[in-house]
Order: C-alpha cells, then structure tokens, then sequence
C-alpha cells in the first residue's frame, strides 16, 4: 500500500490566499500498524493516505468531473462505447476501480481510527483533531457510496484477516444514519478554518455545510425523510451565521475558478477542495486533469492542452441570461486553433452552442511551468458558499410552505454576484421575483442550482434527489434529437437515453460480486 506523507499546516489569515498545499508525498514502503502511529508526524501521514483517494483518476481527478455524473448540463462528444459513453455494466473498469478507491479510503479511515490512541507521545487534542477528520472522510465515502450505489457493505472496522467473512449490503436508511453519526462526531472535533488558512484540510465548517447536503439528501429521494429538511436548514444557517469564521461569496465569480487553477486559498468561497499538485513529473504524483480533461479544447501545451470531450448542452447555456456574467465563464464561447506553429483564440458563433466546452478551469492561467499535457495542480471544489446559500434557501421554503424574506436574501445573493452586482443592494433586474409560491421557487432554485454549480459534479445528484433524473434526460434525448448538429447527435441521444430507472444506480461492480456472495446485484443490472 502507499501512503502519502507530510500535510503541511498553513496559520494564515482567514480569507488569505495561499500557494501551500495540504499534501507533499513520495512513496514509503509497507509498515505494519503495530509499527506505525506513533507520532504527529505518522498520525498525519495516515491522515493523508485517507483523504488520498478523493484524488484518484476514478474519483475526483477524472471521473467525478465528467463521465461518471452524466446529466442535462453535458455530454461526451463522440463517446459511445464504455463508461465514457455512458455505456456500463457490472463489468465497467470505471465503475469497479472506483468502487475499490472509495472503499481503500474507507479501510484506511477504519485503520487510523483503531489506532491513532496508541501513541503516549501525541497530544490529546492532535488526537482529537485527526479523529474528526478520519471519521468525517469516512462518512463522506459512504455518502458518495451510497448515492451512487444504494444499499452498500457498512464496513466500520479495518479488515484483519483475508479469511473474515464479508458483510451484506446495509439499508440506505442505516448508511445514512452512520453517515450522521460519524458527521456530527466529527464537527466537535475538528477545527475552525481559520486555525488551517486553507480548505483541502476539513474544518468546523465544511462539515456543518456538508451535514446541510447529506440532509437534505435524505429529505429527497429515495429515503424522503421530511424531519431532515430542518436539519438541513439549520446546518447551512451555522454556516452562514458563524460568529467565529466568515465565509462570504467571492464577488467576483470567475476568480474563483482562477483562483483553482493557480492553487490559491479563498477559505471565503470554498469551504472544501480536493487538493491536486504539481504535473506528475518525478516522485510526486499527485496531479489532477481539471481543465485538461472537462475544459477548453486545445491543441497545444503552451495555452494549455486539453481534450475536446465534455461538451455544454443548450438547455444549460440558455438557463443563463445575456447579462449573466456566468454565461460565458462556465460555458466557453471560444476554443484554441491550431494555425501554423501556433494556437488561435476562435470564437464561436451564436448558433454553435453544443460545440462549446466547460470553460470553469481555464489552463491559460496555470502558474507551474512548464506545463504537462494531462495533469496539474488544479484543486477541484467540493462544497462552495453559494451552494451553502442555495442549500438554505431550498430547505427553507420548505419548511415555511413557501420563499421567506431570509430564503430570498440567500438565493439573490447568489445571483447578484452572478450579474456582477453587490450582493447585499437589492436590484429589481436580477433579484428572484417577488411572491413566488413554494412550487415556483422551487423550480426557480432549482435553475439556479444549474446555472451557479455546473460541471462542479453536483447536477446528477440533485436531479436525482428531487426525483426527477429519469424523465430529464430522455427529455435531452429527445432535445438532442431535433435540436443538435447531426454530427454530434447520435453519441448524446444515446448517452441520455441510457439513463433510465435502473440507472438512477451503479451496477454493484463484478470485483465485489465475485468475492462476496452477501451481495445482490440492484435491480435491473
């Protein structure tokens, strides 16, 4: 097994940007646990090794960018075979090693855990400390496990002998009630981001603002626990109300996204990234394909290379009005050219809109060079306060049967910096209109939710905890049949119309199947 080493611990002012980094790995042979865990220094690397696999190719460095959260904001541009076309099953390498990542990182959580009190020479707040991130990581796991997956082995002790027998799938219902637990656990262990200064590490926080999603995840499909929407709503509230950290909406919506892609801290905006570093050149690889992989196509190293396969949909473009300065950030309204030994910025024209790329990481603006093809140091965001701000207006309104005054002033926060105005200054042209019903509002957070997160990975998951994933994309089928260039038709209608009801799942991976026989496949696979 590889374990990854220092974590390097910034004491930087709140909302100050930083080019350190959570993570500087080189390799380190095999060591037994019995001969590990014995330091601050041992306890951070183990740490390390945990949230490693948040980094993984099948994780967030590729997969959980693009292929694998298909829905109505992209497809895959001449992909119609394998998980890049949407086309998997049981047997899917896609699907099997990213199943294997997540639980890897679980094992490693469950490892530090049973371990991290061993040591006399360690601190009992350190202790502490990395116990609430060891246990907030594994419950992240299971709730990407069980979002994508259902009914998954609830695994919460390493695995000590290869001959133990190995568990059943658990309830949906007890996953999440697990995910809670070590959650809420978690938040009165870790620490405010302002003792870190930087957001790859989990602070207070992150985590109320994460217990807000879980929440209101439960509060959807398939559990529909309506009790979870005050949760919900009170978890982004201690976010947004915090008397000891400020987070606050960057006023600028695309620096954000600059700010990712030269591996600059805005604790403000982001309250959680995935840490990516360097090009994977030499001994460290920890290099993600953000912007390489789901950005601007490209011919060349020298403005940033990138594959031409996550293209925008028309239906996310038009969500976004002409003055929306959103528009044309997220969804790029020019490529890179070759012409001669050089590339060219080519625009492209009004009625070539499912030509155009994501256009959030925008490799011309990496700072480390030279540049590699494929991998950067591109952080990739996993909870922003936007999304915090949407979270509480949409539980909210639910539960006061309609918009509040506080709901509102949540979600126009959100689109006032969209169109480039203050924030707190009402304005009649953006702001959400007035006496909306519940239902109205709704549907119009649920647009926004489009417009403001897209290509952030979230879009599939919302879909599907409202309800409605199934009929929206064989809706885009039937878009992308009347409505798209013939060339590049044929591979979306048939990546949109793969997702039917059986879909709204993986497929259990063979890799599991084949050495648990507790398992059953879920329906329809």
């Amino acid at each position: 097994m590889k374990i990854r080493l220092t974590l390097y611990i910034a004491s930087l002012a709140l909302l100050q940007f930083s080019c350190n980094k959570i993570l500087d790995t080189t390799p380190q042979d095999f060591v037994s646990p019995n001969q590990y865990y014995n330091s601050d220094k041992e306890l951070e690397s183990a740490l390390a090794g945990v949230y490693d696999r948040l980094g993984d190719t099948r994780v967030y460095a590729q997969a959980m960018t693009s292929y694998l959260v298909f829905s109505d904001e992209f497809f895959m541009k001449g992909r119609t075979s394998g998980a890049l076309g949407n086309i998997i099953d049981a047997s899917t390498l896609e699907i099997n090693r990213h199943w294997e990542s997540i639980y890897t990182g679980i094992e490693r959580a469950n490892m530090l855990l049973e371990n991290l009190d061993k040591s006399p020479s360690v601190s009992q707040a350190k202790k502490d400390e990395v116990k609430g991130q060891a246990l907030f990581l594994r419950a992240y796991y299971y709730f990407m496990l069980v979002d994508e997956f259902g009914a998954v082995p609830l695994k919460l002790a390493s695995t000590k002998s290869p001959v133990e027998k190995p568990l059943p799938g658990s309830s949906v219902k007890d996953i999440y009630a697990q995910i809670l637990k070590d959650m809420k656990e978690a938040a009165g262990l870790v620490k405010p981001i302002t003792d870190y200064g930087y957001n790859t590490r989990i602070s207070k926080t992150a985590v109320y603002g994460m217990l807000s999603r879980v929440c209101l995840t439960m509060a959807g499909a398939p559990l529909h626990d309506d009790s979870k929407y005050e949760e919900a709503r009170d978890y982004a509230d201690s976010v947004i109300h915090s008397s000891k950290v400020i987070h606050s909406l960057n006023p600028n919506f695309k620096q954000i996204f600059i700010n990712h892609v030269q591996e600059k801290f805005d604790v403000g905006e982001c309250l959680w990234e995935v840490e990516f570093k360097g090009t994977n050149q030499g001994e460290i690889l920890e290099g993600g394909m953000i912007g390489s992989y789901n950005g601007i196509t490209s011919p060349s190293i020298d403005s940033g290379w990138a594959y031409d396969y996550v293209h925008a949909t028309a239906k996310l473009y038009n969500a976004y009005e002409a003055t929306d300065l959103r528009r044309d950030w997220t969804v790029a309204n020019f490529r890179f050219v070759a012409s001669g030994q050089t590339v060219v910025r080519t625009p492209w024209t009004s009625t070539q809109i499912y030509e155009r790329n994501p256009g959030k990481w925008r490799r011309e603006y990496e700072t480390t060079l030279p540049r590699a093809q494929y991998y950067n140091g591109t952080n990739w965001p996993l909870l922003r306060y936007a999304d915090v701000l949407l979270m509480f207006a949409e539980a909210e309104s639910h539960l006061k049967g309609g918009p509040t005054a506080a709901a509102y002033d949540a979600i126009n926060q959100v689109r006032r910096r969209g169109y480039g105005k203050d924030i707190h200054t009402p304005n009649a042209t953006v702001d959400a209109p007035e006496g909306m019903s519940q239902q109205d509002f709704q549907e119009f957070i649920m647009n926004e939710r489009l417009r403001e997160l897209a290509f952030e990975g979230l879009r599939k998951h919302d879909l599907i905890r409202w309800g409605i994933y199934v009929p929206v994309m064989q809706e885009q089928a039937l878009v992308y049949n009347t409505g798209m260039p013939a060339d590049l038709k044929g591979p979306a209608i048939t990546q949109a119309q793969r997702i039917t009801e059986r879909a709204v799942l993986f497929p259990i991976p063979n890799s599991e199947l084949a050495t648990n026989q507790n398992m059953k496949q879920n329906p329809g696979w």
